[in-house]
């Protein structure tokens, strides 16, 4: 039986690319370490660090840094997916998208191909991030919010953003200008331009974040369902050729 085509997509993406691969894991790494700030800022206070009302009102802030981290790691799924879209502009230029056609296939059908690639890579590090915030969480001994309410944020933001980023990629690839090696997919500026407000409201709204946070999540998966059933209208067959 043949490899999945998906499969196939996301292991060329990888070796097309390593430096997107290396941004989103030390992404990963940095917002997991973010998410146990105030633990491990709480273990310092308790050791005789001396406090006053300035530090007091610091580690109010840092109450809301694991919801900080939510939206970081879901830019470290952007980032680690990022060269799935750079491999379409690629095998668009190069007619790999016309040889898909040959062999019978329709817009949807090639657009689910790379989809499923940006799915397999996403899931594979909110996979690595949930598990090292597993980890370091029971060895500083944080709450339970922290050991699977932010890991469950995380995949309920991510997937659907990685979903619409990719489907807008592949929507907009005939407004790109090819550049000089290299191509800027607008997807992934609108991507990141939608969770911006689960960075935010951490700061400015604490109490409603998380409330924000899945009213985000569930906005982004109806946007993404729309565009995953209007795939094969976005562009035309005319468009996938070099």
């Amino acid at each position: 039986m043949s490899t999945d085509q998906g499969v196939i997509i996301a292991r060329r993406s990888i070796s097309l690319s390593k430096t997107y691969t290396i941004i989103g894991v030390f992404l990963a790494c940095l917002s997991v370490l973010i998410s146990d700030l105030p633990r491990l800022v709480g273990n310092l206070g308790s050791t005789g660090v001396p406090t006053n009302s300035t530090a007091t009102a610091g580690l109010n802030v840092l109450e809301s840094l694991p919801l900080v981290s939510v939206p970081l790691q879901v830019f470290a799924a952007l980032a680690f997916t990022t060269p799935v879209l750079l491999l379409y502009v690629y095998d668009k230029n190069n007619g790999v998208l016309e040889y898909f056609l040959s062999l019978g296939m329709d817009q949807g059908d090639i657009y689910r191909h790379y989809l499923k690639a940006a799915l397999l890579l996403s899931s594979g590090l909110i996979t690595f991030e949930a598990a090292l915030n597993l980890i370091v969480g029971l060895i500083e001994g944080s709450d339970r919010f922290i050991l699977f309410g932010v890991p469950g944020l995380v995949v309920a933001i991510s997937i659907p953003v990685v979903s619409f980023t990719t489907l807008a990629m592949i929507a907009f690839s005939s407004l790109q200008k090819q550049r000089v090696g290299s191509n800027q997919p607008l997807g992934i500026a609108i991507g990141i331009f939608m969770v911006m407000p689960a960075y935010i409201a951490p700061l400015v709204v604490p109490s409603l974040a998380v409330i924000l946070d899945l009213l985000l999540a569930a906005i982004v998966v109806v946007l993404s369902l729309l565009m995953y059933f209007l795939s094969s209208r976005l562009i035309s067959r005319e468009k996938l050729l070099p």
